[in-house]
């Protein structure tokens, strides 16, 4: 009797196949995602193949990297989900709604020079402006959301794309599970999605130290105006260099602490302890440039901080010293942990809402 696994389709996937779900045989024994990539493609064209370089496997609810495919062997009736970025996308975008007041109020710490204390969200006895408080931490939530999915977009294709093209040019040191391949892979997708990112941060920090509360547009057409497109672009080269030792640190902790426990052991839970571990270790790592990064952007209205990133650094080092960057640090654990969490909290939602009951 023929092995059977059955298939879930998600977005755009499912626009391409006409269907949600479906059953094929496997045609060998040793099976693996490789040769379900290609079978796939031979039955639905190319077009699929573009989608599926840049999608996730989740075998029988268990995320798969793109490097372990290959060794990633089915069984019969194994449940394999389909998951293009566009899904991914989704869960960042609840992820960020839900946790924006935490940006917001990490933004404004990290921006504030001591001229300007924030008041709590709602003091003693006091009720008339809570509500009005409470939306000014959502400030800038607009833009992020219109930013987020192309540039989410362009970051995974441009990652898959350039890894796979380097893990093709047959150098140990460059194969697809190679950190250096990995390293230059994030490297070039950061690169490329900062055109989208590096305007959405620009905007979203003025918009979230703003008190006068002026439109998005409003904005746009200040910075143009007063800065040329290039206003939009400040600390875009700075950015890279938050990333950087950002993503080292959280991917090398995430797959060191992962792989404390045996693959069938590496449950959902698992999962989002190693990420929240690893993404706290990358926040205390990146922060100090995160400051300088978010004070640069927010300059056009503080001639002081026009001097560049070195100048800015001086500037907040005689401000307040360490305690600056310390209290800065922990309120971007605090906004990129839940971050971290409840992104894999609500993919894997979307993931278990798709199952066929």
């Amino acid at each position: 009797m023929p092995n059977k696994i059955k298939l879930l389709y998600f977005a755009g996937i499912k626009d391409i196949t006409g269907k949600d779900s479906e059953e094929i045989q496997m045609q060998q024994e040793d099976y693996n995602l490789q040769n379900l990539s290609t079978d796939l493609t031979l039955k639905y064209g190319e077009k699929l193949k573009m989608l599926l370089e840049t999608s996730m496997y989740a075998v029988d609810m268990q995320y798969v990297e793109k490097e372990k495919e290959p060794k990633t062997f089915l069984r019969n009736n194994t449940e394999v989900a389909i998951i293009p970025p566009v899904s991914g996308g989704v869960a960042a975008l609840v992820a960020r709604f839900i946790t924006f007041p935490l940006d917001t109020i990490k933004v404004r710490l990290q921006t504030d020079s001591g001229g300007h204390q924030y008041s709590r969200l709602l003091k003693d006895g006091e009720t008339e402006n809570f509500f009005e408080k409470a939306v000014s931490l959502y400030q800038g939530l607009g833009i992020t959301l219109v930013f987020s999915i192309p540039a989410l977009t362009t970051y995974l294709i441009v990652y898959t794309s350039v890894k796979v093209f380097l893990g093709s040019l047959a150098l140990p040191i460059l194969r697809e599970d190679a950190l250096l391949n990995h390293a230059i892979s994030g490297l070039c997708a950061e690169s490329s999605a900062g055109l989208f990112f590096t305007p959405m941060e620009v905007l979203k920090s003025q918009l979230q130290v703003d008190t006068r509360h002026q439109s998005t547009l409003t904005l746009a057409a200040h910075i143009i105006k007063e800065e040329g497109i290039l206003g939009f672009y400040k600390g875009y080269f700075i950015t890279l260099s938050v990333f950087v030792p950002h993503s080292v640190v959280y991917f090398i902790l995430y797959e060191k602490l992962k792989s404390t426990w045996d693959v069938q052991h590496q449950t959902f839970l698992v999962y989002i302890f190693c990420a929240a571990i690893a993404s706290a270790a990358g926040m205390v790592v990146s922060t100090p440039l995160d400051i300088i990064k978010t004070r640069w952007q927010v300059s056009r209205q503080e001639e002081a901080y026009r001097g560049g990133p070195v100048k800015i650094a001086l500037r907040i080092w005689n401000e307040g010293g360490l305690s600056i960057f310390v209290r800065s640090m922990l309120a971007s654990i605090v906004w990129g942990v839940p971050l971290t969490t409840i992104n894999m909290a609500v993919f894997e939602c979307l993931l278990k809402l798709h199952r066929p009951h």
